[in-house]
C-alpha cells in the first residue's frame, strides 16, 4: 500500500470554502467535533493553546479513524458526500450525520497555515501527513496542468503518536494566524456547548453511545453554555423537556408552546427552546463578541443556521430580551436538497421549509411575547409593591371598591414594553397622581376598564395627570416643618449659645427665603470678594470671630441682586454702631465688585443711592436681637431704618422662625392627616436615585 497521499483543490476554493469563510476558531472547531460524531467517537477533546510557546491547536477522537485509502477518498477529497456515499447515519451508533457538504476540514486554514493529520482504524497501522499551506499553493499556482495536484508531506513512523491507540483521528494545527485566535478559553468553551446538543450523551457508557467533548482536560457540560443560567422565562417547544443536566441550569419560569406542527406536513416538527433574560444586557458576554441574540438553529443536533431573528420580520419589545436554540431537524433532510450555507449560519431564504419555519417561529414569538409581558408585568407589580411598600400602602388605603381599578392600572404601567425604567417610574407616579384627581372628582368609571385601553390610550390620560407637584409638595412641607420645630427647641434650649446656626440655615436656605439658592456658581464673584475685602478694606475672613467680622453665607437670589447673608451668634448682642461700620463695609465691598464685573463685562453701570452703594446689593443680618448706643434692645423697624441707605436690614431669629412657619402652615391644613398617594409618588421618586432603577 503507498504512501503517497493527494489533494486535488483549486487556491481559490482554499479561500473561498477555508480561509476567508470561518471567522473564528469555535466554527472551525464545531466542524471536526462534528467529525468526531459523525466517525462514532466517545470521545473528542481540543487542546487549545494558542499562546503556548509557537502556538498550537490539537483535536484528538476516538472515532473509526481512517487509512491511507480512506484519507485519500475521504478526507483529501474536497466535496466528499458523505451522506450519498455512506448512508445517512454511522455504522455503530446510528446517528444521524452532521457532515453533509464535504469542505468542514477546509476550516483548519482559516487558523492554521500548517495542519497535521493522522489517523488509525481497528486493526491497522497509524497513518498520516503534513499540509503546509505554503507548499500547497506553490503546487497550485505550477504552470504545469500535471502538477496542480498537492501531495502533502508522509509523517514517518517514527513520528505517528496513535499506534498505540485502537482507533481514532489527530490533528495538530501549527503556524496559527493570530488574528483568527481571539476567544479566551471560557468563550470557546461557551460557544462549543452553544452549538451542539449532544452534552447529554457525556454520562452514558461508550457502548450505549456516549459522546464527550474535552478542552483542556476538561469536559465541557450544560453550565458552560452560559445562556441557561441567565434566563428568567423559558418557552419548551413541542414535546420537549430538557435533559437532567440542562435542569440543573435552568432556574427560570417554565411555559410551554404547544402548538409546533406545519399543515401539509405532518413529518415537519419543532422542539428545543426559547427564553427570556430579565435586562437587555444580560445577553451580553463580557469576554467575548458573541451574545445570547444569536438565536441558534439547530438540525442533527449542531447549527444549521445562527440569528435567527435577523431572518424574521418581528420588532416587538420581546426581540430585545429573548434568546433559544430552536431544533428543526427537516431542514436538513439527506433527502432533500441541501439549503444550508457552507458556513451553516444561514438558510436559503427561497425554499418552501425556510419560508414555513420562518412563519410558525414568527408565530410562536407572538404568542410568548403575550405571555411574556403578562407575566412581566405581574412580576413588575409584585417587585414594585415589595421594594416600595408605601405602594402597596396606597392602594390598601383605598376602600375596597376602588383597590381593584388601583392595581389594575399599577398592572397596565407595568405591561408597557419598549420603555426606559426612569420613564416607567413617571409612569407609576403619573397613574397614582391620575387615579386620585379622578377619585376626587367622581370620575373613576374612567379607568374600569383600564385593561382594555391600548398604551396610547393610557398614556393620554396619565399624560394630563404627570405633574404631582402639589402631592410631592406636601411631603415637603411637613419635612421643612419638622426642621422649623427642631430649630426652634433648639434655640429655646440654648443649645446655640456658643456656636452660630450658620450649618443649620446653610442646609436648610428655604428658611431665609424660599427662592433662594446658594451662589456656589459663581465661584470667580466670590473670589474677588474676598480678595477686595482683604486687600483693600483689611477684613480677614478666615477665623470665625466676631471681631473679624467673617462673612458666613453668600446667596444669588436672581440674576440682579446680590445678597450677603452675616449670622450673629445667638448668645451675643449687638450694638447698632458695631454692626453699620460692618454692614457699610460689605456693602462697599461689594459695589466695588460689581463696579469690576460690569467693566469687565462692557455692561451699565447699576445705579447707586445717595450712600454711593449699588442697588444691586443686598446685605442680610441674622441676629437675636440689637441694642442702642445706651445698651437697650431697639425695635426691628428703629434697627433697620440705621442700615436701610446701605440696602440692608435685620432678621431676628423669632421672625425668621415665625415666618418659615406661617409660609407653610397654612398649605398644610388642607392636606390629609396620612397622605398615602403623596408618600407613594414620593418613595417611587426616591427608588430611582439608588442606582437600582432597572430593578423596578
Amino acid at each position: 500500500m503507498s504512501d503517497e497521499y493527494t489533494l486535488t483543490v483549486d487556491m481559490a476554493t482554499v479561500d473561498s470554502l477555508g480561509r476567508n469563510l470561518y471567522s473564528n476558531a469555535a466554527a472551525v472547531l464545531s466542524e471536526f467535533v462534528a467529525n468526531a460524531w459523525d466517525a462514532d467517537a466517545n470521545n473528542v477533546s481540543i487542546d487549545y493553546k494558542p499562546d503556548e510557546g509557537s502556538g498550537s491547536i490539537t483535536i484528538t477522537d476516538d472515532g473509526c479513524g481512517m487509512d491511507t485509502d480512506t484519507l485519500n477518498s475521504r478526507f483529501l477529497t474536497v466535496g466528499y458526500q458523505k451522506r450519498k456515499r455512506e448512508g445517512d447515519e454511522s455504522f455503530r451508533f446510528h446517528r444521524k450525520y452532521m457532515g453533509r457538504k464535504g469542505i468542514g476540514k477546509l476550516s483548519a486554514f482559516s487558523l492554521a497555515d500548517i495542519m497535521q493529520v493522522e489517523s488509525k482504524r481497528e486493526g491497522a497501522e497509524a497513518r498520516g501527513f503534513t499540509i503546509d499551506v505554503a507548499r500547497l499553493d506553490e503546487a497550485i499556482k505550477s504552470s504545469d496542468p500535471n502538477e496542480r495536484q498537492y501531495h502533502p508531506a508522509p509523517i514517518s513512523r517514527d513520528g505517528l503518536t496513535l499506534n498505540d491507540c485502537e482507533h481514532g483521528t489527530k490533528i495538530v494545527l501549527t503556524s496559527l494566524r493570530r488574528k483568527r485566535i481571539g476567544l479566551t478559553l471560557e468563550a470557546l468553551r461557551r460557544r462549543i456547548a452553544r452549538r451542539f446538543d449532544v452534552l447529554d450523551l457525556a454520562d452514558k457508557s461508550e457502548e450505549e453511545g456516549a459522546f464527550r467533548i474535552v478542552i483542556n482536560g476538561k469536559p465541557v457540560t450544560y453550565e458552560d453554555r452560559g445562556d441557561l443560567q441567565r434566563l428568567e422565562h423559558i418557552w419548551y417547544l413541542g414535546n420537549f423537556s430538557p435533559s437532567k443536566e440542562q435542569q440543573n441550569s435552568i432556574k427560570a419560569e417554565h411555559h410551554r408552546v404547544e402548538d409546533v406542527s406545519f399543515d401539509g406536513h405532518p413529518g415537519w416538527k419543532l422542539s428545543g427552546w426559547i427564553g427570556t433574560v430579565r435586562r437587555p444586557s444580560d445577553r451580553a458576554f463580557s469576554d467575548d463578541t458573541e451574545s445570547m441574540k444569536n438565536i441558534i438553529v439547530m438540525a442533527r443536533k449542531r447549527p444549521i443556521q445562527e440569528g435567527l431573528l435577523d431572518h424574521l420580520d418581528f420588532n416587538r419589545n420581546f426581540a430585545s430580551y429573548v434568546t433559544g436554540q430552536v431544533q428543526a431537524d427537516f431542514l436538513d433532510d439527506s433527502q432533500q436538497d441541501d439549503i444550508a450555507t457552507s458556513d451553516r449560519q444561514r438558510l436559503v431564504e427561497s425554499d418552501e421549509r425556510v419560508k414555513a419555519f420562518n412563519e410558525k417561529m414568527k408565530d410562536i414569538f407572538n404568542r410568548a411575547s403575550d405571555e411574556w409581558s403578562r407575566a412581566r408585568s405581574d412580576a413588575n407589580t409584585k417587585k414594585l409593591m415589595a421594594d416600595i411598600p408605601e405602594v402597596a400602602a396606597w392602594v390598601d388605603s383605598l376602600t375596597e371598591g376602588l383597590r381593584k381599578p388601583a392595581r389594575d392600572l399599577i398592572d397596565r404601567v407595568s405591561r408597557i414594553n419598549g420603555i426606559p425604567e426612569a420613564d416607567r417610574r413617571s409612569l407609576y407616579q403619573s397613574s397614582i397622581m391620575a387615579f386620585t384627581r379622578l377619585v376626587q372628582r367622581d370620575d373613576i368609571e374612567k379607568l374600569y376598564h383600564v385593561g382594555e385601553l391600548s398604551t396610547e390610550q393610557l398614556l393620554a390620560i396619565l399624560t394630563s395627570y404627570k405633574d404631582y407637584e402639589n402631592m410631592e409638595y406636601a411631603q415637603v412641607v411637613r419635612t421643612r416643618l419638622e426642621v422649623i420645630d427642631k430649630l426652634e427647641s433648639m434655640l429655646k434650649a440654648n443649645e446655640l449659645e456658643n456656636a452660630t446656626p450658620r450649618d443649620f440655615v446653610s442646609d436648610n436656605p428655604w428658611l431665609l427665603d424660599p427662592a433662594w439658592e446658594r451662589a456656589t456658581r459663581n465661584a470667580e464673584k466670590e473670589k474677588a470678594f474676598r480678595t477686595i475685602g482683604e486687600e483693600e478694606y483689611k477684613l480677614d475672613f478666615s477665623s470665625d470671630s466676631e471681631s473679624n467680622s467673617r462673612v458666613d453665607i453668600k446667596y444669588l437670589t436672581a440674576p440682579d441682586r446680590e445678597t450677603i447673608v452675616e449670622f450673629k451668634r445667638y448668645g451675643r448682642d449687638i450694638k447698632i454702631e458695631e454692626i453699620r461700620e460692618q454692614v457699610w463695609r460689605y456693602a462697599e465691598a461689594m459695589t466695588r465688585i460689581l463696579e469690576k464685573d460690569d467693566a469687565r463685562t462692557d455692561r451699565a453701570e447699576g445705579r447707586k443711592n445717595a450712600s454711593g452703594i449699588d442697588e444691586r446689593v443686598n446685605v442680610l443680618i441674622i441676629v437675636r436681637r440689637v441694642l442702642d448706643n445706651r445698651g437697650k434692645p431697639m425695635s426691628p423697624g428703629a434697627a433697620n431704618a440705621q442700615v436701610e441707605m446701605f440696602w440692608a436690614k435685620f432678621l431676628y431669629f423669632s421672625d425668621m422662625l415665625a415666618q418659615s412657619r406661617e409660609r407653610y402652615q397654612e398649605f398644610v391644613k388642607g392636606v390629609s392627616q396620612k397622605d398615602y398617594a403623596g408618600e407613594a409618588i414620593q418613595a417611587i421618586e426616591f427608588s430611582g436615585s439608588d442606582g437600582n432603577a432597572e430593578n423596578i
